[in-house]
């Protein structure tokens, strides 16, 4: 009965996922019928990820009597950051190179197009020309920056900005409880976008690509328990890991279900205060996670140029290929990520670097579009597990004492 109180929500959104995925699978394409409800969810869920991050973000900051700590929480954030995705990219590549991840995959080159038009202009994830920009999913990173540098503001006008934090206090738990109220809606946009999702991709699941995703999705099951596990472990000990793997799994059904680590930001903010975290570390790390922390990026990237590799015959474990394919795969998973409107960048830079044909980006954008649930499930609660550590890192062994929360009855 506990394990049912506890889970209830997780297990009604895994079963409505479920449900869909079959619904998907046997309507086929008739089943794009679903498609106004999942976007209902979804867009509910972006129009609350911006007004949450700027609120939360500013509140957290203001609300810090030291802003030294702000620069060395940040310092901390991005040395792990780089430090899992390098451990994630290594793990792919041992992958790749005891199993094939082409083999018995037989994929026509043909002179399939796409729009390789983008933005490559690295400052712009951190600014907009115009103020109203800033009020844009696609434009998370500027926005984070600008709620830096309100928080920042707030806390050097001394006096005068205490009725600033007073609000933004106020304002943070409305904010909050507004996407406990949307994720009432999560078992039935979940269903509908799962549905969605395997009638337009069910056929390349099961056709000339499913060992490949298999191996995939094995690997990414693999990584997800050990890197969780380990992580969790780091920042809070046994105590952590069990307190992890009881909030994370509504996090992990909500990113598998949007394959969005923005739409996930809501869910990951509530496991977090759940678990412990300080808000002046969650607040920091997961938004700006959800852009510059990609672990499951990393597998995908290291996916696609393996198979590149294999079915071009080119030789995968070559030195100057293999540290190439690390290279790539963290400057993917964070500035290129993070790039407003970036389109197919990860592609055309693997394309160029490594010299493979222009007709193989179809096949890495497909590679992409399929692993893209199980990629950001690794993402978004790889946020978390690095929340922990950073926790851990700036407050100390003890950090978890006292602060964990309970249960919520929606996230």
């Amino acid at each position: 009965m506990k394990f049912l109180k506890n889970y209830k929500f997780s297990l009604i959104l895994l079963l409505s996922m479920i449900l869909g995925s079959v619904l998907g699978i046997i309507m086929g394409d008739k089943a794009k019928i679903f498609t106004p409800i999942a976007d209902l969810f979804l867009n509910l869920l972006y129009c609350v990820v911006v007004p949450m991050i700027f609120v939360s973000l500013v509140s957290s900051i203001a609300n810090m009597s030291d802003l030294k700590k702000l620069k060395k929480v940040l310092g901390v954030m991005m040395l792990v950051f780089i430090a899992t995705e390098i451990i994630a990219t290594l793990y792919m590549i041992v992958v790749c190179i005891f199993i094939d991840p082409a083999k018995g995959a037989h994929i026509a080159m043909g002179s399939t197009t796409v729009d390789m038009s983008t933005k490559t202009n690295i400052l712009s994830i951190f600014t907009v020309d115009d103020f109203s920009l800033l009020w844009s999913r696609k434009n998370i990173m500027a926005l984070i920056v600008f709620s830096i540098l309100f928080g920042v503001s707030t806390v050097a006008v001394g006096e005068q900005g205490k009725p600033v934090v007073k609000f933004f206090n106020s304002l943070t738990e409305v904010v909050m409880k507004m996407v406990n109220y949307i994720m009432y809606l999560a078992p039935i946009g979940l269903g509908a976008f799962f549905a969605t999702l395997m009638g337009d991709y069910g056929k390349e699941i099961v056709g000339p690509l499913s060992k490949t995703l298999s191996l995939f999705f094995i690997a990414s099951i693999v990584y997800f328990i050990l890197s969780n596990t380990i992580f969790a472990f780091i920042g809070g000990g046994r105590k952590g890991v069990k307190v992890y793997w009881k909030n994370i799994l509504p996090v992990t059904l909500t990113s598998l279900g949007t394959c969005s680590s923005a739409a996930s930001i809501p869910s990951n903010l509530v496991a977090c205060k759940k678990i412990g975290v300080p808000d002046d570390i969650k607040d920091i790390t997961v938004p700006m996670g959800c852009n510059l922390h990609k672990d499951g990026a990393c597998l995908t990237v290291v996916l696609k140029i393996a198979f590149i590799c294999s079915i071009l015959d080119i030789n995968f474990l070559s030195p100057k290929i293999i540290i190439t394919t690390i290279l790539v795969s963290i400057l993917s998973s964070t500035i290129i990520g993070a790039i407003p409107g970036g389109g197919y960048v990860g592609e055309i830079l693997i394309v160029s670097l490594f010299g493979f044909p222009p007709a193989t980006i179809p096949i890495m954008v497909l590679l992409g579009t399929i692993t893209d649930a199980p990629a950001t499930a690794i993402n978004v609660t790889g946020d978390t597990g690095v929340a922990m550590i950073v926790s851990k890192l700036i407050e100390g062994r003890k950090w978890m004492v006292g602060k964990i929360k309970p249960e919520s009855t929606v996230v």
